[in-house]
């Protein structure tokens, strides 16, 4: 089965339906498969290596998401609501006698914890970055003479900065020249060519910015996807 944006509708359609059946099954990774169910409801690209981990997972669960549906009788829907209504009650006496616990320990534990100095901290879960959002400060912000925020946002800082500095030091020669600051100090025979080198320039490095966040976005979402980490090379 196909799950690239090139299928039909016919075949999205199944592909989004077993998505969400494998989601409700509780079949593979869920947060991953919610992460693919989105991109696949909003007509975006499913990376490669979440094409092969879903058709992995729908050809070894075949049975379990395609089975019908069991349908049950009044006494029996009633008594297994009683049976979870008796399990959450005991679930939050539990969870209660728990807390009284903790409270009663709650003083030493932090008698102790002052006294140590923490040695290793939890791992950080690396989140995926929204290419809309990179595309929204590379577009809107880069209008205002801020090139790289969109770098910026995707943790390409260094070259972030590097844009938004470029981008900086146009708008600032263009103001001094139009203002005459600068005028005098240029040869005559470039001053037809100053302004439209520089507005050519700018609007030059603004396509690229945006091109290029997209780009390196799309190449963090698939890394972060595959390994749970930022890229070692980022």
């Amino acid at each position: 089965m196909s799950v690239t944006k090139s299928s039909g509708d016919n075949m999205s359609y199944d592909v989004i339906r077993s998505v969400r059946q494998l989601i409700e099954s509780g079949v593979g990774d869920v947060t991953r498969l919610g992460h693919i169910l989105d991109r696949l409801e909003s007509g975006k690209y499913v990376y490669l290596s979440d094409q092969r981990y879903l058709e992995n997972l729908l050809s070894t669960n075949e049975y379990a998401i395609n089975k019908p549906p069991v349908t049950e009788s009044p006494a029996v829907n009633l008594e297994k609501d009683l049976r979870d209504i008796n399990l959450r009650l005991e679930k939050i006496l539990q969870d209660k006698a728990r807390n009284e616990k903790k409270i009663t320990d709650s003083v030493s534990v932090k008698q102790i914890e002052s006294t140590k100095t923490p040695q290793v901290n939890k791992e950080k879960v690396v989140r995926t970055k929204s290419e809309d959002t990179t595309l929204l400060f590379s577009v809107v912000l880069g209008l205002v003479s801020l090139h790289g925020i969109g770098h910026i946002y995707i943790r390409k800082i260094a070259k972030g900065i590097g844009l938004l500095v470029l981008s900086l030091s146009i708008f600032i020669l263009s103001g001094l020249y139009l203002l005459g600051i600068i005028k005098d100090s240029i040869p005559p025979i470039l001053h037809a060519y100053f302004i439209p080198t520089l507005i050519g320039g700018y609007f030059g490095l603004y396509a690229f910015q945006i091109l290029d966040s997209r780009r390196l976005c799309a190449t963090y979402n698939a890394y972060v996807l595959e390994h749970g980490k930022i890229p070692p090379w980022w």
